[in-house]
């Protein structure tokens, strides 16, 4: 008996440790699998940081563990990542990997993950990434179809915190999913099978159009589905589903019919009332939204049935009706009342364009006030047929009776009576005498207070509705210590709203003090608070770049007194601002800054928004250097010798840069080329020249001031080359050019002319100068081996011709024959070279 157990327990102790020692033997392998068979049916980039096997996570079969794993695409998609995944785990039966038949998956586990699909104007998705040669076709043999390496036989499918972005450019949709968790069980390797499905989101925003639909909205599903997986059919049988506070059902199905989908689909929404329905609003629902009293009656209805494929779409109807409805916060004095709500979104079936919005009425009235709105569109995508009517007074101050506020404070009221009907293509061909537009949009004595944001007041507004334009009458307004004053008038403003088409107008533009580093940095906080609280989409992080908008075609006029950005103060700011096609030009910007003038041709664009780009030219006028070295870090960065300069400078610089997220130049982009002059320049306190004082022996030279200097450059790969020029210095003249780098460094070489006064040195005529090292610890030296040759070519024919003289009366020699020997020449020189050497090193030690 005692040596059974010993068996036993030895035989058990064996295939423990075979269970800790087969996955290292097997990792290497599954690795190499995973990879090969990825690149033999994906058109795209993917790694992973590490593969690990265990035995025991989900015994008996082998779990394959990804982590890090990412998935980019290629050409046009290159930069945006696809998916991002903290860990992928599948459950793979282990003995399949030594068989011909495939490798079994039947459970996968994806954690921690991030996805943004896109599509692109033309229609084209980042996630089409599968090889042509990959994809089973109709003429496929189904033996050919059956060869496939991999066999899913998935029993549970695990997603846990993903966060999804969907953006349809070609459709205008927007999606933004996050903490999505999820549960799939059943047994999808067989023909049919119950499906259990679990799933939740705690966000949800969805923009149609540029119009939300749904914002922040927490939702969850619990269902059992008939799922008919040889017909792709699903049908629908116990299930909740949960929109905020709405719970309906769900009954019909759906059938997948590549590339079509066919559905029969009916909410059932017995049990909702108005409140559920307040709980879309998002401002409500998350504001002591299970205190909230209301009355009233309401029903929702949806259904769709048909084909869903491209253009065409099922017959559906939503329905929302909502009579004599109300609703109050017990601890406020006043409520909401009198509100009634008939919507009704419908198309029979067939083209979108068949589609139509009623909204009559929705009305409402505020603390005593009365508030009516109505609205019609037909056939929104080809030719939008809208009809719409506003009326009411809003009195903003009464909000914060029937609302609860909590720090803010909001004063105002906004006067409404407008109305509008028509089609957009007559504004498209300016046939507006088909357009009814009539009516204004008042807004008189707004104060906003909000905590930790700056005061806003706008006293008083106005916007006048015609066919042709939207006229906004002068208008101030006053944020914090900041004030802007605007009037303009817009063109094809209903095309704009309904469709997105361009936005044309004037806008003129005035301030006394705007201090944009207020908006810029609250826009910041608010983005890095965003990222930081929900994991952002791989592709990009939010950043404080400018997006100019395509849709826009503005003349901009502007008289900015005074204006801050950055470190940076701009005084008395005119000129003329083009927006376009995603760019602004501007033309003749005149501004003081600096302590002298800038006049400014050029233009910023986001056509590309990752890559934003700024081509200028600017004309310079009595510049400070060390003002110019304090507000720029590009001029710190590639020219810090102006902290230590004193005095002013003119003259043009051109430049061509990618900007960063930060909207600051990045500088190894920067191609460019200019001119500047000074005429009164102290050069005291400047290193380099320092040395170069020393490096003479003219002290003097270390508080010289120049009178007049003119420096023409060049800006290329990352570097700012200087082309010769002179710099006076009392009786010396220096001449330099070289280089410096976006390192700091300094490669340059120099002349310095020497004047009589210097003794007999100054017969050289210059001196051959070096100047290495940095800014910050510069390193100047003499060429003393160049002098030394111009010190010979000074005297070597003088030389020659006495010492031919010499040894033609020796020798008996003609004296100029003797002269032009070379072996006398080559002598002489040599031996002059070596005495100026040894000449100057002493005179320069």
């Amino acid at each position: 008996m005692k040596k059974g157990l010993k068996i036993a327990a030895i035989t058990v102790g064996v295939i423990i440790i075979l269970m800790f020692l087969l996955p290292f033997a097997f990792q290497g392998k599954i690795a190499n699998i995973v990879k090969t068979e990825g690149n033999k049916m994906l058109n795209a980039q993917f790694d992973f940081k590490n593969l690990n096997i265990s035995l025991f996570r989900n015994f008996p079969q082998a779990s394959v563990t990804l982590e890090d794993f990412w998935l980019k695409g290629t050409g046009e998609f290159a930069n945006d990542t696809l998916v991002q995944a903290g860990e992928v785990t599948a459950a793979v039966n282990l003995f399949s990997l030594f068989g011909d038949s495939g490798y079994d998956i039947s459970k996968i586990f994806i954690e921690d993950t991030k996805l943004h699909a896109i599509i692109l104007p033309d229609g084209r998705a980042n996630w089409d990434i599968m090889k042509p040669d990959t994809i089973a076709t109709a003429e496929t043999p189904a033996e050919e179809e059956a060869s496939s390496p991999f066999k899913v036989k998935l029993q549970r499918f695990v997603i846990k915190n993903m966060n999804l972005i969907y953006d349809d450019q070609q459709g205008k949709m927007y999606a933004d999913i996050r903490d999505f968790n999820a549960i799939c069980a059943g047994d999808l390797g067989s023909e049919r099978t119950t499906l259990k499905l679990e799933a939740e989101t705690k966000s949800l925003t969805y923009k149609m159009n540029g119009i939300p639909f749904l914002a922040n909205a927490n939702i969850s599903a619990k269902m059992d589905v008939d799922a008919d997986l040889a017909n792709n059919k699903y049908t629908l049988k116990d299930n909740t589903i949960r929109l905020n506070a709405i719970q309906a059902g769900i009954d019909g199905w759906v059938a997948l019919k590549d590339p079509a989908i066919d559905m029969d689909l009916k909410l059932n929404t017995n049990d909702i009332g108005f409140k559920e329905i307040l709980s879309l609003i998002p401002a409500i629902y998350a504001t002591e939204f299970s205190s909230l009293k209301t009355d009233g009656t309401a029903t929702l209805t949806a259904t769709a049935k048909g084909i869903l494929q491209g253009d065409t779409v099922p017959a559906f109807n939503i329905d929302m009706q909502v009579k004599d409805a109300m609703f109050r916060y017990p601890a406020l004095p006043a409520g909401v009342d009198q509100i009634n709500i008939s919507a009704n979104v419908q198309n029979p079936g067939g083209n979108i364009d068949l589609t139509t919005v009623n909204i009559h009425p929705f009305s409402f009235r505020l603390a005593g006030n009365p508030f009516s709105l109505t609205a019609t569109v037909k056939t929104p995508i080809s030719d939008p047929d809208f009809k719409a009517e506003a009326k009411g007074v809003l009195n903003l101050g009464m909000i914060k009776q029937v609302y609860p506020l909590g720090d803010m404070e909001l004063n105002g009221t906004i006067d409404a009576d407008m109305q509008m009907s028509g089609r957009l293509s007559s504004i498209e061909k300016e046939e507006y005498e088909r357009i009814q537009a009539s009516g204004t949009i008042g807004l008189t004595g707004m104060k906003l207070k909000m905590k930790d944001m700056p005061d806003v007041e706008i006293k008083k507004s106005l916007f006048t509705f015609t066919p042709k334009y939207l006229q906004l009458s002068e208008t101030t307004v006053n944020i914090g210590k900041n004030d802007i004053t605007a009037d303009s008038r817009f063109e094809n403003y209903i095309g704009y709203v309904l469709k997105g088409s361009t936005l044309k107008g004037n806008l003129n533009i005035r301030s006394n003090y705007f201090n944009l580093n207020d908006f810029i940095t609250a826009s910041a906080d608010e983005a890095s608070t965003s990222e930081a609280a929900s994991t952002d989409s791989v592709a990009t992080a939010a950043t404080g770049i400018v997006e100019v908008p395509r849709n826009i075609d503005f003349q901009m006029d502007a008289n900015l007194k005074q204006v801050l950005f950055d470190k940076m103060s701009f005084n008395n700011m005119n000129g003329k601002l083009v927006v376009k096609d995603g760019k602004v030009d501007m033309k003749n910007l005149s501004m003081n800054t600096m302590g002298g003038n800038v006049v400014m041709n050029g233009y910023y664009s986001t056509a590309n928004v990752k890559k934003p780009e700024m081509k200028a030219g600017f004309k310079l006028s009595n510049i400070g250097f060390a003002q110019a070295y304090k507000e720029l870090d590009m001029v710190q960065k590639m020219a810090p010798i102006f902290e230590n300069l004193k005095g002013n400078f003119s003259g043009s610089i051109n430049i061509l840069t990618d900007l960063d997220a930060a909207m600051s130049p990045v500088l190894n982009t920067m191609q460019g080329d200019g001119s500047l002059s000074t005429r009164d320049l102290s050069l005291s306190g400047v290193k380099a020249i320092d040395q170069i004082a020393d490096a003479v022996k003219q002290p003097s030279l270390k508080d010289m001031k120049v009178k007049d200097m003119t420096l023409d450059f060049t800006i290329k790969d990352g570097r700012v080359e200087t082309k010769p020029f002179d710099i006076k210095m009392g009786d010396y003249t220096l001449n330099l050019s070289g280089s410096t780098g976006l390192d700091q460094t300094i490669d340059y070489s120099g002349k310095v002319k020497l004047p009589a006064s210097v003794g007999n040195i100054s017969k050289l005529m210059t001196l051959d100068l070096k100047i290495g090292g940095s800014f910050t610890s510069p390193k100047v030296s003499v060429d003393t081996k160049s002098m030394a040759n111009q010190a010979v070519e000074a005297v070597a024919d003088e030389a020659i011709s006495k010492l031919g003289q010499k040894l033609g009366q020796k020798l008996g020699l003609d004296s100029a024959a003797t002269a032009n020997k070379d072996s006398i020449k080559q002598k002489v020189t040599e031996k002059a070279a070596e005495k100026a050497l040894d000449f100057l090193k002493k005179k320069l030690k």
